[in-house]
């Protein structure tokens, strides 16, 4: 039950707020956003690494499960507590999302391969003008949304291969100067 209100309220978020929605190449996009659940820390880690070296600047919030006892408190990230940080209705608390609210991002990137209500929240209420994630529902919270993954091998990692496409993209598409965005309808 609680799940069904929270995507209301999400839902009605999306109607109701306004941003600017730039569409940047990788050249200019300069800050990053990460969002993803602990249980695929390791395969974020080596990409933020990756886009680390490309020059971009990078910060991540992950989702830990119930289930996930690791010590995150050495991380890059800021790891995102069901207890501490989410209210009654299993969304991000008051206090949470006005640190969310405060960054400022080129863009976001939400690597989850699930719905996951509380990083769509904050994908959702982020001062990002680009946000990029795999369709996983109705929602239309990305401007770049990646329609489903092909079948991948057993050993590979579909977070990896979703890191791997986006940077894909903003490789190909290209935008004529550092000044000028191709504006998202």
């Amino acid at each position: 039950m609680f799940g069904f209100i929270a995507k209301n309220k999400l839902k009605s978020a999306l109607k109701k707020l306004e941003r600017k929605r730039v569409f940047l190449d990788i050249e200019n996009i300069h800050s990053i956003l990460i969002l993803f659940e602990t249980n695929e820390y390791e395969t974020v880690d080596l990409f933020a690494e990756k886009l680390e070296r490309m020059g971009k600047s990078i910060s991540g919030y992950a989702f830990r499960s119930n289930k996930d006892t690791y010590d995150y408190s050495e991380t890059n990230y800021t790891v995102i507590n069901p207890k501490e940080n989410l209210s009654k209705l299993g969304i991000p608390n008051d206090e949470f999302m006005k640190n969310i609210q405060s960054g400022y991002y080129d863009a976001v990137f939400d690597l989850t391969i699930k719905e996951n209500i509380v990083l769509e929240y904050i994908a959702t209420y982020c001062n990002a003008p680009m946000k990029i994630g795999l369709k996983k529902n109705e929602l239309p919270l990305y401007d770049l949304a990646i329609s489903n993954l092909p079948e991948i091998k057993a050993e590979e990692s579909p977070v990896g291969f979703l890191s791997e496409q986006i940077l894909l993209y903003l490789r190909t598409i290209k935008t004529k100067n550092s000044h000028e965005v191709i504006k998202l309808i």
